[in-house]
């Protein structure tokens, strides 16, 4: 029996997280919404930012067929995309027919969205909470939908806008203008824009409260005229993309310096020689990407920056995605006020040790460090772990990248491996640490192993790397949330990861592209942790029935088993899930269900798990679950006859493959460190 007061308390004393407001909602709405937790929730909710409050596609695609769930209420944000291939988009919600919406007050319509913006302008007064809206990629023929949307007579309740998004690139479309009327001022305190549209603001006085921008600038005229605006010197927070020419080279999936655009870097120099930033506490600079190359500004434009002086005041920077190399790089870190910043990314900007080396002494208020997608060897890493003090540091992140679907991507490799991972396990500079992220680094069951210390973690990813689960190695007690994507995890590493103690803190656990049978699906049902576990992602194993049928968390708000086609072991597109699969009692928390075999290359959808016939009858039965019936009813199958199975897929050779990654990637970063520019 649960406690559901107990169980609310926990997930509201723990941090604020779009996971954890799901289980709470959920929670309540087993409790059968008593008003005195309704009370308490509403309560300590007002603390979470709006936008992890969020409800989930599920929410939507069960509101459209019928089903309410009682946390709409407590809901300030929406996923309108549920992220997963096959599926299908609910109507765009109206809060005029659907008084639960009301309530919203942050809304990401995502990219080429213009119908529903189009729908959210149509209904605006009933929008009458909404304070931050953010849209992206908008092309020319939106310019009559932006023109109307800037003369909408309640823009002013709006705090934050975003009309672009900082990745994009001006290579396919121009941005349509936005124009509001002189006269009636904004209360925006956040805007997102093409720089003519924030100089019209600035120079009309329509945004006087704005403190923080994201702007993608076209050309050096361009940037002349945003510098040439005072009221810059008002902004606390400044994101730049310098989108002034192209050069679309690529050598093909292989490891590039990438393309530095020379127009970019003169609109940098005249931005940079012209602006008043001296109110700036935090600023980004971010290019555009290609395959594993990047393309933007390079070491002028840098240089352009360093000179104006504005680095050793920040708390924040961030360099994203651009051609820089080791050059640039140290004199960036150098010109920082160590004493000051707290926040320091420099992702995917070509780093090697080099770069590394150029920190030096103590940065006494540095919390998070972000060095991730650059070309780091253990070298560089025990440099940071033992020559230099992190005192207050709880985040850092040294990956290679992100982990994608393994059938159709190579990892992009940061090859710390297992000896620089030993070195920040042994750090003093972990001592603090809370959140530490390490996917795709060449980590073995060595560097595990030195991980799996009792400390502070509290969020440890360590996905992309074929480690397996080293036998008697424990989770420690404060890790709330363990990374295990594409590990290389079979039945005896689940064994080993259930098997290894208590694990007190747990609430979510990935365990995507492995190859856990039902063997290893029995080992999770007898965990101890299970019970407690609000997330347990098992997209494309291998389970049979006989495995699925005896899982079963009490807490669990979200089930992905779903199969890639490559899959060797997939389900047969006619052979229908387990009944316990969808039994109520199994995962009584669940707001969502993704099931059946997709094709994540093209993003489409060969089954849903059930049979044609099975999943009309249930997608119709008046028993069945609402999550259920959500995404039965929200999808886009390409049933056919001709099932493809393999007979190889990616688990056969990942270790060899993960190898082949790390090697080519030490490869560059040797050629790097010794000059080699091409």
């Amino acid at each position: 029996m649960i406690d559901y007061a107990t169980e609310i308390e926990r997930a509201l004393d723990g941090p604020p997280g779009r996971l954890a407001f799901r289980v709470l909602c959920g929670l309540l709405e087993r409790a059968g919404s008593p008003g005195h937790l309704v009370e308490l929730c509403e309560r300590r909710l007002a603390a979470w930012p709006d936008e992890v409050r969020e409800a989930p596609w599920s929410w939507l695609a069960a509101l459209h067929a019928g089903h309410v769930r009682a946390g709409w209420r407590l809901a300030r944000s929406i996923a309108l995309a549920s992220g997963h291939p096959g599926t299908v988009d609910p109507p765009f919600p109206d809060p005029r027919a659907q008084p639960e919406l009301r309530g919203i007050s942050t809304l990401d319509l995502g990219s080429f969205a213009a119908d529903e913006l189009a729908a959210v302008v149509d209904a605006w007064p009933h929008w009458a909470n909404l304070r931050s809206l953010r849209i992206g990629f908008l092309t020319p023929m939106d310019a009559d939908l932006i023109g109307t949307f800037a003369a909408v007579p309640d823009l002013a309740r709006l705090e934050s806008l975003n009309l672009i998004e900082l990745r994009e690139d001006l290579f396919h479309f121009a941005k349509p203008p936005f124009r509001p009327p002189a006269g009636r001022p904004l209360r925006l305190r956040h805007a997102g824009l093409r720089a003519p549209d924030l100089v019209h603001l600035l120079r009309a006085e329509l945004v006087p409260d704005l403190r923080s921008a994201e702007v993608i600038v076209g050309s050096a005229e361009e940037a002349r005229d945003l510098a040439a605006c005072p009221q810059l010197a008002r902004l606390d927070r400044l994101a730049l993309g310098f989108r002034c020419g192209h050069n679309r080279v690529s050598p093909g999936g292989k490891h590039f310096f990438g393309n530095v655009v020379e127009e970019d870097d003169a609109a940098c120099e005249d931005f940079f020689a012209r602006a008043d930033l001296s109110g700036l506490t935090a600023l980004t600079l971010q290019g555009t990407g290609l395959s594993l190359e990047r393309e933007g500004l390079g070491s002028r434009g840098l240089a352009a920056v360093l000179g104006s002086g504005v680095l050793p005041r920040l708390t924040e920077l961030a360099l994203v995605r651009l051609p820089l190399g080791d050059d640039p790089l140290t004199r960036v870190v150098g010109a920082l006020g160590r004493d000051r910043v707290e926040k320091l990314t420099l992702t995917d900007v070509v780093a090697t040790d080099v770069t590394a080396a150029a920190f030096t002494g103590t940065f006494p208020r540095l919390r998070a460090l972000d060095l991730s997608r650059n070309y780091l060897t253990e070298d560089g890493a025990r440099h940071l772990a033992a020559a230099v003090r992190f005192p207050a540091l709880a985040d850092l992140d040294l990956s290679g990248g992100d982990v994608g679907s393994p059938y159709y991507l190579r990892p992009a490799v940061q090859p710390i491996g297992d000896d620089g991972v030993r070195a920040w396990a042994g750090s003093g500079n972990a001592a603090n640490l809370t959140r530490l992220k390490l996917t795709a680094t060449g980590l073995g069951p060595e560097g595990l192993l030195a991980l799996l210390r009792p400390g502070n973690l509290a969020e440890l990813d360590v996905s992309g790397n074929p480690v397996g689960w080293p036998a008697d190695a424990a989770i420690p007690p404060t890790v709330r949330r363990l990374g295990l994507d594409d590990c290389g995890l079979d039945d005896d590493a689940v064994r080993a990861l259930t098997a290894a103690g208590p694990s007190p803190g747990l609430t979510a656990v990935s365990l995507a592209y492995n190859t856990i049978g039902s063997a290893g699906a029995k080992a999770l049902a007898a965990w101890s942790a299970l019970p407690r576990l609000h997330e347990l992602n098992l997209h494309d194993n291998v389970i049979g029935d006989d495995g699925l049928a005896e899982l079963a968390a009490p807490l669990l708000v979200e089930l992905d088993l779903e199969q890639d086609c490559w899959n060797a072991a997939q389900r047969r597109l006619g052979s229908p899930l387990p009944p316990e699969v969808t039994d109520p009692a199994s995962f009584p928390n669940l707001d969502a269900m993704f099931l059946g075999v997709v094709d994540e290359y093209h993003g489409a959808r060969y089954s849903s798990g059930f049979p044609p016939q099975v999943r009309e009858e249930l997608a119709a039965a008046s028993t069945t679950r609402p999550e259920l019936v959500a995404f039965l009813t929200h999808l886009n199958l390409d049933e056919t006859d001709i099932e493809p199975r393999p007979d190889h897929d990616f688990r056969h050779d990942a270790a060899a493959r993960h190898a082949e990654c790390v090697t080519e990637a030490r490869e560059f970063a040797r050629r790097r460190r010794e000059g080699e520019h091409g």
